[in-house]
């Protein structure tokens, strides 16, 4: 009935339970029936609106077999009050507010019903967001890892296996040199400041200069990539303007640095092979212009920070003119480049090289003055440029191009002989070099005297200036070089006699002054230097001037040496070699000459020297002095005189047999 009805309590919706516990229907009025589903009668819960405005929910009454039960009746509420809002339940539930009919049209939001299925607009979701922070994350990365990946590209790196798969094989053809940020990276305008040298830029440079190649090669082709910053990259320049200056690609050993195959890829052969003449075996070594570190080059002596203090390149093949940056690098002790086809001038830049203790050019076809500038390495203690003149060396660059050192600049760019480097050498200037130890000036056109400065050099211990154009006396401070071991001035235009104090040489081992001008008598102080070895006084030479030419001279047995051998001879008894042939010195052989046991040749003929050979020459040949070896050999005037009159020096073990008058020698021995 409708009192009971009305009487009929709401049935409260716990915890969605009426969500999930009833099942809805729709009647014919398309009225929403509810059914129990623990209800065994199976009978409908009909929901019906309480009137009651100030509560305003929804409850839900039992049918009991109404089948025209609808909702009940809502009360129009008073316009005069205030709607009140939504309210929720003690569990947090939204109660459910009536609906005015004649509103119906009117969008209500808090009258929908809670859907399920429901999902928040898309920028809301919780996961999305997390997900889109993820791939903004994952794109950062990727970009860093492509800008790391194109600074290293850009610096050299290796090609590898997917570069190879993604980009195709390297083609076999030599590919132009890529184009990086190399060249702004301020390498270029190191090199130009601190390398090179007389004033010279890169900008109008030829690209075939020795220098520009080396640049190129430096940006693009070393696979060491060094920055403008690295310590490294001024000596490593250097030994790459050195390889293409001189051509290592007709080198006997280690220059060849083309690669094999592939232009693009790695070297494919970095070692190289060579013969120690000492010790005949085979040492490893890397290749020039390689992509590893310059001080494992072939040649290149490095200390253990890594920094070239030597380069040793000694009779292999090297060509062209010695670059002046050699100059820069700054620590260099030591360069020995003998044996080679080198032509042009010294750089006047090795003068500027604070630290350079030796320098060995000898064997070349060098030409020019030794620049002044070479008297201010102080330092320097060997010097050797001999054997520029009269030397011949003949190479082939890597072109084809024949290369002759006894032509000036090799014969490349001139037809003129080649007579080696030319000026004053031994003037006052030499008092610079005061840790020098070996000057090698000979095989030469050096002219000017031989200063009394050179006495000076406390450490000389080598002088050999043979084979040139000096016109001096022997300087009488000569006699102040009390470590030289050897002096070798023959062959030139030295005049006067040898200085009275030669005996305080004390450590002179070797003395060669034939074929010069020299006269006067043998010194008795020179038998004093007990370690005297080697005494070379033969073929004084008779100069005239004669019109159109400087100066014409001839061996000439009546100008020379005069006096005798003295007796004092018996304290020389280190001495091998005594050459004085060729003099008018005269006397007889003293017999304390049988004192001087390692003697092996003695030359007294051409001489004034007669009488009978003492019987202590004679056993001196079953010593040293024979010619069993084809070293040990006895002249004397000891052939028929004339060859009708008796010999000049009666000789019954003299090896060799001269006439005095007619100056032919034979062999007897």
């Amino acid at each position: 009935s409708t009192d009971a009805l009305d009487e009929e309590q709401p049935l409260p919706i716990h915890n969605g339970e009426a969500e999930f516990s009833h099942g809805a229907t729709y009647n014919a009025d398309n009225d929403a029936v509810i059914f129990d589903n623990n209800n065994n009668d199976n009978e409908p819960l009909v929901a019906v609106a309480s009137a009651d405005v100030e509560e305003n929910v929804i409850t839900l009454v039992q049918d009991d077999g109404l089948e025209d039960a609808i909702p009940a009746p809502i009360e129009e509420p008073d316009a005069n009050v205030e709607a009140e809002q939504p309210g929720f339940t003690e569990d947090g539930l939204a109660v459910a507010m009536a609906v005015d009919t004649a509103a119906e049209d009117e969008y209500i939001y808090s009258a929908i019903e809670y859907d399920p299925d429901s999902k928040p607009p898309l920028h809301k979701n919780r996961r999305f967001r997390v997900y889109t922070c993820m791939a903004f994350m994952v794109v950062i990365a990727v970009v860093v890892i492509v800008v790391v990946y194109t600074t290293k590209s850009a610096k050299g790196v290796e090609t590898t296996e997917l570069e190879k798969l993604v980009n195709g094989a390297p083609s076999f053809s030599p590919t132009a040199p890529p184009t990086t940020n190399r060249e702004a990276s301020g390498i270029r305008e190191q090199v130009e400041a601190g390398i090179l040298q007389r004033g010279e830029n890169f900008t109008g440079m030829p690209t075939t200069d020795p220098r520009s190649k080396a640049l190129e090669w430096i940006l693009h082709r070393d696979q060491m990539q060094l920055d403008s910053d690295d310590v490294r990259l001024y000596q490593r320049y250097v030994l790459a303007l050195f390889a293409f200056a001189l051509d290592s690609l007709a080198w006997s050993a280690c220059g060849e640095h083309r690669k094999i195959g592939n232009e693009t890829e790695f070297f494919a052969t970095e070692d190289c092979g060579v013969m120690n003449r000492a010790t005949s075996v085979t040492e490893s070594h890397k290749v020039w212009l390689s992509s590893t570190h310059e001080c494992e080059w072939y040649g290149v002596i490095c200390s253990k920070d890594f920094v070239v203090r030597g380069v040793e390149l000694m009779g292999n093949g090297l060509i062209g003119e010695i670059p002046p940056e050699i100059s820069q690098l700054r620590f260099l002790q030591y360069l020995a480049l003998n044996g080679n086809c080198l032509y042009g001038t010294i750089p006047a830049e090795f003068g500027n090289m604070p630290n350079l203790l030796s320098l060995e050019l000898h064997g070349n076809g060098l030409s020019g003055k030794l620049p002044t500038e070479m008297y201010d390495a102080s330092k320097l203690q060997l010097l050797n440029v001999a054997m520029q003149y009269g030397y011949t060396s003949v190479c082939y660059m890597s072109n084809g191009t024949y290369v002759n050192t006894a032509y000036e600049r090799g014969g490349v760019t001139s037809n003129d002989l080649n007579f080696g480097l030319i000026g004053q050498v031994l003037e006052s200037n030499v008092t610079k070099w005061t840790s020098m130890k070996g000057l090698h000036l000979f095989d030469n056109s050096f002219s000017g005297k031989v200063s009394e400065e050179v006495g000076s050099l406390k450490y000389l211990v080598f002088l050999r200036a043979h084979n040139n154009r000096l016109r001096s006396p022997l300087p009488n401070n000569l006699v102040n070089l009390k470590k030289t071991r050897e002096v070798y001035l023959y062959r030139n235009e030295m005049y006067l006699d040898i200085p009275a104090l030669i005996g305080s040489m004390e450590d002179l081992e070797d003395l060669r002054l034939h074929e010069n001008e020299m006269t006067g008598k043998i010194p008795d102080s020179l038998y004093s230097i007990r370690k005297l070895k080697q005494l070379w006084l033969q073929d004084t030479l008779h100069c005239e001037e004669v019109e159109g030419v400087e100066y014409s001279c001839s061996a000439d047995s009546d100008v020379g040496f005069s006096g005798t051998i003295s007796t004092k001879i018996g304290n020389l008894k280190k001495l091998k070699a005594l050459f004085i042939n060729n003099n008018p010195i005269g006397g007889v052989v003293p017999t304390e000459i049988g004192l001087c046991e390692d003697l092996s040749r003695l030359h007294i003929h051409k001489t004034n020297i007669a009488g009978p050979s003492p019987r202590e020459l004679c056993l001196l040949r079953d010593k040293n002095l024979n010619s069993e070896n084809d070293q040990g050999v006895m002249y004397a005037d000891c052939r028929p005189n004339n060859k009708t009159e008796d010999p000049f020096f009666a000789c019954d073990c003299c090896t060799d047999c001269c006439d005095h008058t007619t100056k032919v020698c034979v062999a007897d021995d």
